[in-house]
């Protein structure tokens, strides 16, 4: 009997002792995220910031704004696993997921109040405990107020008319530019283009304080969608680039413990090995991957992405479970 009593004063002890490490976890993970306010000085509308994090350090940077106000938030980090997200109060869906949209939000807010722009490390980097050095800026702009835009003949900058072909432009080097369902960031992305691109005119509509086209992609992968004004320029039909999609098909795993069948998928191609390509899982669903310099670096906010390579052949899990083999061919061309 006596020894029962001690095995169980053992176990509870052990028990207490496994509560009080679960606890310090939390308490540990609560604290990793940093709450900063940002502050403009006085004449200004907008702020840098300068910061960096490591590991699971996340880092919350407050900033009140009224609804019908412009904001754009650029990130420019060392680490190319770095983002940002952009949230209403402390509502945990978010505005603007940065993984999956990249490295700058433009758009008009829709409510009056406390916005966090939240920046955070891709759990394979911080899993590493990578640190990553970057510079924030944030510029906040009044609600459009009937002010007429001054036009600037080169760029998509007229709301009805126009070119019949817009190109792509001023898109970053190793990126790509998402093509969303609806004039706007908070809108879903439907496809993605590169510098030099072409896709139909469709007309133009102002969103706050950003212009907004609507476009049709043509070509195998044929689809329409809105993109921001600022990433045309007037072109024509025949200053089409070739080889910049494609679609087909790449064994797939996408649920746990089937075996590999075939998906269809379709890509679209930047340059120097910067390419979107989403894969059809079935169900009407499509799973994204975005490669930047050859590498497969993120999926669908919240999944985590790893691969391998073998041979030309990248052997991709995303959220540790789905398995896709993507040919090197489907990301360069060829």
């Amino acid at each position: 009997m006596r020894q029962n009593t001690h095995s169980m004063a053992i176990r509870a002890a052990t028990l207490l002792s496994l509560l009080l490490v679960l606890l310090g976890s939390t308490r540990a993970m609560a604290q990793d995220i940093r709450e900063e306010r940002v502050r403009f000085s006085p004449g200004s509308s907008g702020a840098e910031i300068r910061d960096s994090l490591r590991g699971y350090e996340t880092v919350d940077y407050l900033l009140g704004a009224r609804a019908g106000q412009s904001m754009t938030v650029q990130l420019r980090s060392s680490n190319r696993f770095n983002f940002f997200n952009v949230l209403i109060g402390d509502d945990p869906s978010a505005l603007f997921v940065g993984s999956s949209d990249g490295n700058r939000f433009e758009g008009v807010l829709p409510a009056s109040a406390d916005y966090r722009i939240r920046v955070y490390l891709m759990r394979n980097a911080a899993r590493r405990n990578e640190t990553a050095d970057y510079e924030l800026e944030v510029l906040i702009g009044g609600a459009a107020q009937g002010a007429t835009p001054q036009r600037n003949p080169d760029y998509a900058d007229g709301l009805s008319g126009g070119p019949d072909y817009w190109a792509v432009t001023n898109v970053p080097p190793n990126d790509t530019l998402n093509v969303r369902a609806g004039p706007g960031t908070g809108n879903r992305v439907v496809g993605a283009l590169a510098n030099g691109d072409l896709a139909r005119n469709l007309g133009c509509e102002m969103v706050g304080n950003a212009r907004w086209c609507q476009i049709e992609v043509e070509g195998e992968m044929r689809f329409t969608g809105w993109v921001n004004g600022h990433y045309l320029r007037e072109a024509s039909s025949d200053d089409s680039m070739p080889n910049r999609e494609a679609t087909g098909q790449i064994p797939c795993s996408p649920v746990p413990g089937q075996p590999t069948r075939n998906c269809n998928f379709r890509v679209s191609r930047g340059q120097g090995g910067t390419a979107s390509v989403w894969v059809d899982i079935g169900g009407g669903v499509e799973r994204y991957i975005a490669f930047r310099n050859g590498e497969p670096v993120t999926s669908e906010a919240g999944l985590d992405i790893t691969y391998e390579r073998s041979g030309d052949l990248y052997l991709i899990r995303v959220g540790g479970v789905e398995r896709y083999e993507i040919p090197e061919a489907v990301i360069f061309g060829g």
